[in-house]
């Protein structure tokens, strides 16, 4: 090997060289630093998360904010930033340093026990703690607003907050004073409180005895009682399509918990009353009809029709059917009826029990036929 070649092999041994010394030696704003030589290792990389680009947070913290399950912190390391973020269990995972239970603890208080934990393996002057991001969870909003349902809120919201994401106070709510349901109680206040997960927020109408509920695909949207106004008036102000293959409607007073059905066809006609509970079917529900009949099972339920109209979609006939005796099964209790006149509702069960000729005849015949074993097995016994 000659001179020359010597020279371009030491070359780019001594480029290689600086190539791995680039990689070993962090940056920081395109200069070059040592490391502390007080860690284990040299160079400590962020981990790869999607959230280690959160969202900016909006404005301050409240000072009385609790950490929970979502929030997310930045760690500022003399090796450079580490993004971690509280998991459902509560706890924050500090590389090399362990986990850390901050969840129901003051923002101050948890920055703290953070800090703390990362004195195991780095130097307290060179570490920052940082919430650079809320959780979100969901709420629920109901009553006098324009959208009732769930909305997402941040860890640090308050009731108003929720409700104007759900469109506000509608002209009719009473703003004095509002429900909040969380785990089991009941809060009324005038306060614009913090809420937590799973808070359902009740915005109250000024009189609660004027108003008429429509539910519609599992919400329930609430408005004022007019007089006289037809229930296809109330179904457009609360967006419900009545065109949309409804075929049954159920109307619930909440006093008596008197339940009555009409057809979608009685929308233009029917006006409700105040403290109705009113629901919107798509399938029409079922009567049930057995005993003395030809077909046992279900029939369609069809608002005009009585007890005598099912037992006859069913077949019955009058010679094995007593019709004096029809009675009715609803909600567990057996009701006596006028067959002929008498009001059903969707899920009744009419029993037509057979006649007492009927019942005798079959009597007779089990007599007869164990009559019939028992002469038989005398027979049997006397060859």
């Amino acid at each position: 090997m000659n001179f020359r070649q010597k020279k371009v092999l030491f070359v780019m041994a001594a480029l290689s060289l600086a190539n791995a010394a680039d990689d070993f030696i962090p940056k920081q704003n395109g200069t070059m630093f040592f490391a502390p030589t007080f860690y284990e290792e040299q160079v400590v990389r962020p981990r790869e998360l999607a959230s280690q680009n959160p969202l900016n947070l909006e404005g301050p913290v409240d000072s009385n904010y609790t950490v929970g399950p979502g929030d997310f912190f930045e760690i500022l390391l003399p090796t450079g930033n580490e993004g971690v973020q509280v998991s459902p269990e509560g706890t924050v995972a500090l590389q090399g340093c362990g986990l850390v239970e901050v969840s129901g603890l003051k923002l101050s208080e948890a920055k703290l026990k953070i800090l703390e934990k990362l004195k195991i393996r780095y130097d307290k002057r060179f570490t920052e703690v940082h919430l650079v991001q809320l959780r979100r969870f969901v709420v629920g909003v109901q009553g006098a607003v324009w959208n009732p349902g769930q909305v997402v809120v941040s860890g640090q919201a308050r009731a108003k907050s929720a409700i104007y994401l759900a469109g506000n106070f509608r002209p009719y709510a009473n703003r004095d004073s509002i429900y909040i349901y969380r785990k089991g109680d009941t809060i009324a206040t005038t306060e614009n409180i913090l809420l937590e997960i799973g808070d359902i927020i009740e915005v109250p109408h000024k009189e609660w005895r004027q108003t008429v509920d429509l539910t519609h695909a599992g919400k329930t949207i609430t408005l004022p009682y007019i007089p006289n106004r037809p229930l296809k008036e109330y179904a457009k102000e609360a967006g419900i399509n009545t065109d949309n293959g409804f075929t049954e409607i159920s109307i619930k007073n909440s006093e008596d918990n008197f339940t009555r059905w009409i057809g979608i066809d009685k929308i233009d006609s029917f006006s409700p009353e105040p403290l109705n509970e009113i629901e919107f079917h798509i399938q029409a529900p079922y009567v049930y009809v057995g005993g003395a009949v030809v077909a046992v099972g279900m029939v369609p339920y069809n608002s005009s029709m009585h007890a005598a109209d099912y037992v006859a979609a069913s077949g019955v006939t009058i010679i094995t059917g007593d019709l004096d005796r029809v009675s009715v099964m609803r909600n567990g209790k057996r009701i006596s009826m006028d067959w002929a006149a008498g009001e059903i509702l969707p899920g009744d069960f009419i029993e037509i029990p057979r006649t007492r000729y009927e019942v005798v005849k079959d009597v007779t015949l089990f007599i007869t036929s164990l009559l019939s074993v028992f002469a038989t097995l005398i027979i049997i016994a006397s060859y």
